[in-house]
């Protein structure tokens, strides 16, 4: 990685994507080696499953579709980083 920044909510600077009913901060911006940018949103796991998680999922996975391969969204829970690595290797 070239940086992994943690993404500080509701500061004029930080990435943000829009929800359907505020801001959504990912909590870490990753530029990768290769240019990409990974965007990465842990959930714990008794957070895993809520509406709110799903709809992050749901924003993130359209934001990382709509960027041509250069942008990729992951979400991580229960301590499980592998989820990163995988999504690295794999877009």
């Amino acid at each position: 990685m070239t940086f992994w920044v943690r993404n500080l909510a509701l500061k004029a600077t930080s990435f943000r994507l829009q929800t359907a009913t505020d801001w959504f901060y990912p909590d870490f911006v990753c530029q990768l080696r290769d240019g990409r940018l990974l965007v990465v949103e842990y959930k714990g796991k008794d957070r895993y499953t809520t509406t709110d998680a799903e709809e992050k999922r749901a924003i993130g996975a359209v934001w990382e579709s709509r960027s041509n391969g250069r942008c990729l969204f992951v979400m991580p829970t229960a301590g499980d980083f592998s989820t990163i690595v995988h999504k690295i290797a794999h877009g």
